[in-house]
C-alpha cells in the first residue's frame, strides 16, 4: 500500500504528540497543575479519536464552578485537513434543537403565559382534535410517553417509483412557487409543509404512558407559540434566550448569514439530496421544514452552548427562567420507574441494574441530551459541571460509528469527572 507523504507526516506527527504526552504525564511533570493534566488527558482522547476516524473534528467546553477549564477546538471540518475546526465555528446540533429550542421556548411561556403542561395540545393545534392525539398532552409529548411513533421519513414521499424527485413538489431552481430551500440544490413546494403534518396527525400511536422516544411533537412546537406570544419561532428565541448571551452563533439557516467556511458540514447525502450537506440541517425532515423546526435545525459553538446553559442554570443569579421551572423540567418526569426523562430533558437511568448511560458517576440530579449528528451536553448541578461536546461523527456517512463503538462520550466523561474533584481541591 502506498500512502502520500501527508499521510505519513500526520502520522508521525500523532507519533510524536502521543509520546511527547505520555512522557510529560509518567514523568510527573504536570501533577501540579490539574487543568493542564487533564486539558493533555482530553487532548490525548479525542486526537485518538480524531486519527481512528470517529470523526474529523470536535469542539468541548467543560465548566466546572464558575470556571471554565477547557474550551477549546480539535482537527479539522473533514478529513482532508482542508479548514482547522476553530471555537468560533458552528455544528449542526441535530436534537440538541429539541431542547435549546423547543424546550426553551416551553418552558418560557410555561411562566409567562401559565401554560398547564397536563392540557392536551390539541387546545393549541385544532387539526388534532378529529386525530387520535386529541388527549396528548405537554407533560407526555415532552416525556416521549405520548404513544407517538418516533420518526416519519418524509423524504421518501416526494420520490417517484424510479426513485426520482417528484417535480410538483421540489425543484433544483428557486422560483416564487417553490421557495423553500431544502438544501443549496433543492427548493421545496411552498404549500409542502401541510402534507408533513397531515402524515403526522394521521400517524398512530399506542401504549400511551410507556417511553418511546418521538421527535414527531416537535414540529409542532414553532406553532404553538407563534399562537401564544404572536412572534415566529427563531424571534422568540432570540428575544428571550440568544440575545442574553450576545449570541452570534446558535442560529437555524446560517448557510444565509454567516460565511460558509465557519460551518462545519455533516453528511454527503447520496440518497436523497445528493450532495454533501453544508450549511443546511442534516436531519431530512426538518429540511422539508426550510431549516426552521423544533425537531432538528439550529447550529452552534460549543462555547456559546456553554453560556446558553448559563442562563438557564438555577444555580445562577442571572437565570432567564425561575428555579422552579428548571426544576419541574430537569427532574424525572417519572420519579421511581425505568422511564428515565425529564421533560425535554434526557437524564441517567434511575436504578443502579440499569445500564450506566450516559456514565455512571453523574448524580440523579444531572440531565442533558445527544444529537444524531454526535453532538451531546451534560449538566449536574449537584457537582456543578456543564459539558458540551460536539463533533460531526456522521461525515462522511451516518453509518460511522466509531463515536459509540468505542464509548468515546463515556470516556470523556470519566476524564472530566475524575479529574474534577481534584481541580476543586487546588
Amino acid at each position: 500500500m502506498f500512502y502520500s507523504f501527508i499521510e505519513i507526516y500526520k502520522e508521525l506527527h500523532f507519533k510524536l504528540f502521543l509520546f511527547l504526552y505520555s512522557s510529560v504525564y509518567c514523568f510527573g511533570q504536570v501533577d501540579s497543575n490539574q487543568k493542564i493534566k487533564i486539558e493533555m488527558e482530553v487532548d490525548s482522547l479525542i486526537n485518538i479519536s480524531i486519527y481512528e476516524k470517529a470523526f474529523p473534528g470536535a469542539q468541548i467546553y467543560f465548566k466546572l464552578d464558575d470556571k471554565i477549564i477547557i474550551n477549546k477546538s480539535y482537527g479539522f471540518h473533514t478529513y482532508d485537513s482542508l479548514i482547522e475546526v476553530e471555537n468560533d465555528h458552528i455544528y449542526d446540533l441535530a436534537s440538541l434543537t429539541k431542547v435549546f429550542a423547543s424546550t426553551l421556548a416551553i418552558m418560557k411561556i410555561s411562566e409567562d403565559y401559565k401554560i398547564n403542561l397536563k392540557d392536551p395540545i390539541s387546545n393549541y393545534i385544532k387539526e388534532l382534535k378529529k386525530s387520535n392525539k386529541k388527549n396528548t398532552t405537554f407533560f407526555e409529548a415532552l416525556s416521549h410517553t405520548s404513544g407517538w411513533i418516533p420518526y416519519i421519513s418524509h423524504q421518501n414521499f416526494i420520490k417517484r417509483k424510479n426513485e426520482k424527485l417528484k417535480k410538483s413538489v421540489i425543484r433544483n431552481k428557486k422560483t416564487n412557487r417553490f421557495n423553500l430551500m431544502v438544501s443549496e440544490n433543492l427548493f421545496l413546494n411552498k404549500n409542502y409543509y401541510k402534507k408533513l403534518f397531515k402524515r403526522i396527525r394521521k400517524s398512530k400511536i399506542e401504549n400511551v404512558g410507556s417511553y418511546l422516544y418521538s421527535g414527531l411533537f416537535f414540529f409542532y412546537v414553532p406553532e404553538i407559540i407563534k399562537k401564544i406570544t404572536g412572534k415566529n419561532f427563531e424571534d422568540y428565541l432570540n428575544d428571550n434566550f440568544f440575545k442574553n448571551i450576545g449570541n452570534n452563533s446558535i442560529m437555524f439557516n446560517p448557510l444565509k448569514k454567516v460565511n460558509k467556511k465557519m460551518i462545519v458540514p455533516t453528511e454527503f447525502d447520496s440518497i436523497f439530496r445528493k450532495l454533501l450537506i453544508h450549511g443546511t440541517v442534516h436531519d431530512e425532515a426538518a429540511s422539508l421544514m426550510g431549516g426552521i423546526s423544533g425537531n432538528a435545525g439550529l447550529f452552534g459553538n460549543a462555547s456559546e452552548i456553554g453560556k446558553l446553559l448559563d442562563v438557564i442554570d438555577s444555580q445562577n443569579n442571572n437565570s432567564i427562567l425561575n428555579d422552579s421551572t428548571i426544576s419541574k423540567f430537569t427532574s424525572y418526569a417519572y420519579p421511581n420507574s425505568s422511564i428515565r426523562r425529564g421533560l425535554g430533558f434526557d437524564k441517567p437511568h434511575q436504578f443502579s441494574n440499569q445500564d450506566n448511560y450516559p456514565n455512571k458517576k453523574f448524580s440523579k440530579n444531572s440531565f442533558g441530551h445527544t444529537g444524531f449528528t454526535g453532538t451531546f451536553f451534560w449538566v449536574d448541578p449537584s457537582k456543578k459541571i456543564k459539558i458540551v461536546f460536539l463533533t460531526n461523527r456522521v461525515y462522511p456517512s451516518r453509518k460511522n460509528e466509531k463515536l459509540f463503538d468505542n464509548d468515546i462520550r463515556n470516556k470523556l466523561i470519566d476524564i472530566l469527572l475524575t479529574s474534577s474533584k481534584s481541580i476543586q481541591n487546588e
